[in-house]
């Protein structure tokens, strides 16, 4: 035995020898950890990890030690020399020569650029190195990795990016920089670390101190992304002052302890960050308390935020815009302008503008009318169209004078500037190169700092300067976070980069599944097939899993919560309605199955309107409190979140308790004894029939010897659903299990009550096949909605200018009744207190829907407010009714809608009510200022129905017209 591993360990030393021997004319670089060997021909010979003796070089895949592109064309390096700590490169079939600065670190070795002889390239691989592949590759962190051996290329400073990919049979680990726009390659710099995997996290903290780079730590020196806030779920929220107290109640609710305040919620204009004074009223002061009252509540708080770029109503943009903004295009005046005129010829090629037919960029984020805009001098020009075909020089349908600036002759010879734009906030990107991001960044730490944020999502990370992606999106969040004094903080942003490594705290952030479908079509693109929720999920799970690679935690989310809709796709013959059900059960418990699996956190990117419309909110929470519980209590065992992470498979959560459990010795004597958990999930899958009504959802499987159907109405409708057994067992999240029997003995039927929950029946001693017929002979008798009608003229008090048709001369043909609408102009930024008041008795404690009936005499996007009373009048938000724009100018019932191609009725408009007397008033929000152009409301109609919507006949029936 002694001689066999004797005769292993010469063996290994051997290989050891042979692997580190280098030829007269090679380099060797050597720490304590690694010794690597570098030909004179510039390819890598060795890199010998010295912990392991293992050899991580991939000799076969012959890569160089660096890349230039030099004039255009791509030069690998083919020769290498040292004096003393200096590198000199050179490269084949170029004049370029580089000269490097080695140091020796008791743990990595560290290669800094110098100087730059002969041609400059524009673009470099600064050090690049191809090593044998291990079970994991971390494509931002630069890191191939295993669970024994790690070999990773860190920078050293935001000059260069890293960036990792497999080639074929080997791992390219690669260090980039470029030579303009910022700084230019020399002090472009990267340290080589090959260590054991458990070294790797401290030997990474040790560069980021030595050289400095965005760390985000506690006082101990414990990264944020090791800290537990790294995996704590959080809400993503717009609100006001007056709403934390709902803020504080939705975290109690889930057991959420962070909620991410939009960036909308207080941020009026980005720039400047100017208050929404009807959501602050106090500006700082108010969003400071808001900080406040939350930290006092046990939750911290983040700033969701865009911090390069700026609102075009900011007042870096109007009435005079400033120079500092990124130039994406430009081109001169063709021939001098007036300060009227539609068409504006420039001396260029604008075929690849946004506007222009032949553009190949097809798709533009918020769609491509917010990106069809020139700067000329102090003047923002909006066109429709470029032209004419063939030659595309001339700017058509221009509006002058856009964003509030003055339209003004320019002369020949002028340079048109097409500055980068956001289309998510409609803002200018800023050029990162001036001091604008100094001035910018400044404002948002002193109100980021006075109010005491705990958490940053920097938004809009993809909307930089691409000339140098990676470094601009590194620049601005680096030195955001540079002037944010608290640690640590709870740093993410849409896009983690390398250089930000050390810095972030989670990633992998997608937006919620309706803005991504909504996204695409609004950018201009289009869906062949809409992707399934579940498909959605999907994607962010794997999403998350290349974070991990990283070494990074993941999240899931941003996930949305919302209401059955309609979303016109764009195709030919004007395009296709589908009909988009709300989020259901098994889709969100599709979504915590994977969070309880992976141990990951989701985030929540929702709505207090969303998730009032949605009649299956408060069973949607509940499901997700119970899943939070338990992962955070980290009691599932391995086996089973092995079974919970298989794609496409469904599983349920059926029992969830707690027990003692007591340890005994061989002759039965206690050795100790303590609580624990235990978990059961049950996989299942669709069941095709129930009852049939297309609007019950099922699911089946079987464990523990009973067949366990999770069911419920997919509009939240409530009934009996009657089955033809003597008894069946009901279980619920906590774990209580309920024995129904017969309604009538002798009676064979029993009565299961369905509704906007998630119930599970179990069947004992029974097979699938037996519960699916059962299921499918079963009866659903869903109840009668309670409808409440009010005609508009019941007004208990008309305020202001508020008035009745009949007294202003107003006849409305196809109305019900006497309208009541505003007789005056009025400004939504500015509310007056009008308002007709409403009250009606509610018989019974629930959720409540209200509908009102509308005409907008032109038509369009109009709307009312909707307030009650003691709340301060914004309308936004909340106070919203009406507001779908796709009316034609007719009688249609509304809630809420979304704008000018919302379709009515738009979203349901719910209330949580006791019973009695509920009060509420409608104001006056969106018009044409006039008695014969503003909005007019005819009917209200308030109903317990979730998926009710009134129509003109069931209206005229009830209000006898």
């Amino acid at each position: 035995m002694e001689t066999a591993m004797l005769r292993a360990t010469l063996v290994l030393a051997a290989a050891f020898i042979l692997a580190t021997a280098a030829c007269a004319a090679d380099i060797a670089f050597e720490s304590r950890r690694v010794r690597a060997v570098l030909g004179d021909n510039a390819v890598w010979r060795a890199i010998v990890a010295k912990d392991t003796r293992q050899d991580l070089c991939s000799k076969a895949a012959g890569v160089p030690f660096a890349t230039a592109r030099v004039v255009g064309k791509t030069h690998q390096a083919n020769r290498a020399s040292l004096d003393g700590d200096r590198l000199t490169v050179g490269f084949k079939g170029a004049d370029t020569v580089l000269v490097y600065r080695v140091t020796t670190k008791p743990d990595w070795l560290e290669f800094r650029l110098e100087q730059v002889k002969g041609t400059r390239p524009t673009h470099l691989d600064l050090v690049q190195v191809g090593v044998t592949p291990q079970a994991h590759l971390g494509s931002r962190l630069n890191c191939s990795w295993d669970e024994k051996q790690a070999i990773c290329l860190m920078t050293l400073n935001l000059q260069s990016d890293g960036k990792a990919h497999r080639g074929k049979g080997f791992a390219w680990l690669r260090m980039r920089t470029q030579d303009a726009p910022g700084p230019r390659l020399e002090g472009a710099a990267a340290a080589l670390v090959a260590a054991p995997t458990n070294l790797l996290h401290p030997i990474l903290r040790q560069i980021s101190l030595a050289h400095n780079l965005p760390r985000n730590e506690d006082a101990n020196g414990t990264p944020s992304r090791a800290l537990p806030l790294a995996r704590q779920s959080y809400w993503f929220l717009t609100f006001g002052e007056k709403d934390v107290d709902k803020v504080i109640a939705c975290c109690k609710k889930m057991g959420f302890r962070q909620v991410m305040m939009g960036s909308g919620s207080w941020c009026r204009t980005v720039g400047h960050y100017t208050f929404h004074r009807n959501r602050y009223p106090d500006g700082i002061e108010s969003l400071k308390r808001t900080v406040a009252k939350l930290h006092a509540a046990g939750i911290k708080v983040g700033m969701h935020c865009f911090a390069s770029k700026v609102s075009k109503i900011d007042t870096y943009v109007t009435p005079v815009p400033d120079r500092r903004f990124w130039v994406v295009d430009s081109a001169k005046l063709a021939a001098g302008i007036a300060a009227a005129g539609d068409t504006i010829r420039l001396a260029g090629d604008l075929s690849q503008w946004p506007g222009s037919p032949v553009c190949k960029q097809k798709t533009w984020e918020g769609g491509v009318a917010k990106h069809r805009e020139v700067v000329i001098d102090d003047e923002i020009v909006a066109y429709e169209s470029i032209g004419p075909e063939g030659k595309w020089d001339t700017l058509l349908g221009c509006h002058r004078g856009a964003w509030g600036t003055k339209a003004a002759a320019h002369k020949a010879g002028t340079t048109a500037r097409r500055y980068g734009v956001d289309g998510c906030i409609n803002g200018y990107i800023i050029d990162q190169e001036t001091n604008l991001i100094e001035e910018t960044t400044d404002r948002l730490a002193h109100i980021f700092n006075t109010c005491g944020f705990d958490m940053v999502y920097f938004d809009g990370g993809e909307d930089v300067d691409r000339r140098r992606f990676t470094h601009y999106v590194s620049k601005f969040q680096a030195l955001a976070m540079s002037k944010f004094t608290k640690r640590p903080l709870v740093h993410m942003g849409t896009i983690m980069t390398h250089n930000l490594w050390h810095s972030f705290t989670r990633s992998a952030t997608v937006d919620h599944y309706l803005n991504t479908v909504r996204g695409r079509i609004i950018a201009g693109g289009t869906w062949d097939k809409l992707p399934t929720v579940k498909d959605h999920i999907d994607r962010s799970v794997r999403y998350m899993h290349s974070v991990g690679e990283d070494r990074m935690p993941g999240e899931l989310g941003w996930f949305g919560i919302w209401a059955k809709r309609t979303l016109t796709l764009p195709g030919n013959g004007g395009g296709r309605r589908v009909a988009i059900d709300g989020l259901q059960f098994d889709e969100i418990e599709y979504l915590m199955c994977k969070s309880l699996a992976y141990n990951a956190p989701i985030s929540l990117q929702t709505s207090f309107s969303s998730m009032e419309s949605h009649p299956l909110t408060p069973g949607i929470l509940e499901l997700i409190k119970a899943y939070e519980v338990i992962r955070l209590r980290g009691e599932v065992d391995e086996e089973t979140k092995k079974r919970l992470r298989q794609p496409g498979k469904d599983h349920i959560l059926t029992h969830a308790f707690k027990a003692t459990v007591v340890n005994v010795d061989r002759d039965g004597k206690e050795l100790n004894r303590g609580e624990r958990w235990f978990q059961s999930f049950t996989e299942v899958v669709p069941l095709k029939e129930i009852a049939g009504d297309a609007d019950l959802r099922a699911f089946i499987g079987k464990s523990d010897g009973a067949v366990d159907v999770p069911v419920w109405h997919v509009a939240g409708k409530e009934g009996d659903l009657s089955l033809d057994r003597r008894m069946v067992w009901l279980s619920s999240l906590d774990s209580t299990v309920t024995v129904i029997g017969p309604v009538h003995p002798p009676r064979r039927s029993v009565w299961v009550d369905i509704g906007p929950r998630r119930s599970v029946l179990k069947f004992r001693d029974e097979t699938v096949e037996e519960v699916n017929k059962l299921l499918a002979s079963a009866r659903f008798d869903p109840r009668r909605p309670v409808k409440l009608w009010l005609q508009a003229e019941e007004a208990v008090r008309l305020v202001g200018k508020m008035a009745k048709g009949s007294a202003v001369g107003v006849k409305e043909a196809g109305a019900f009744g006497d309208v009541v609408l505003c007789t005056a102009p009025f400004n939504r930024t500015k509310p007056q207190p009008w308002h007709a008041e409403y009250r009606v008795k509610v018989p019974h404690k629930g959720r409540w829907t209200l509908w009102a009936r509308v005409r907008y005499p032109h038509g369009g996007d109009l709307s009312f407010g909707l307030v009650r009373p003691g709340e301060a009048v914004t309308p936004s938000g909340n106070q919203v009714i009406g507001n779908c724009g796709a009316n034609k100018k007719a009688w249609h019932w509304t809630g809420r809608g979304g704008g000018s191609t919302h379709a009515p009725p738009g979203q349901p408009i719910t209330f949580t009510l006791d019973a009695g007397e509920f009060v509420f008033r409608i104001t006056p929000r969106e018009g044409g200022g006039t008695t014969a152009t503003n909005p007019r409301l005819d009917a209200l109609c308030l109903t317990d129905g979730p998926s009710y919507v009134p129509t003109d006949e069931e209206a005229r029936k009830a209000l006898r017209r």
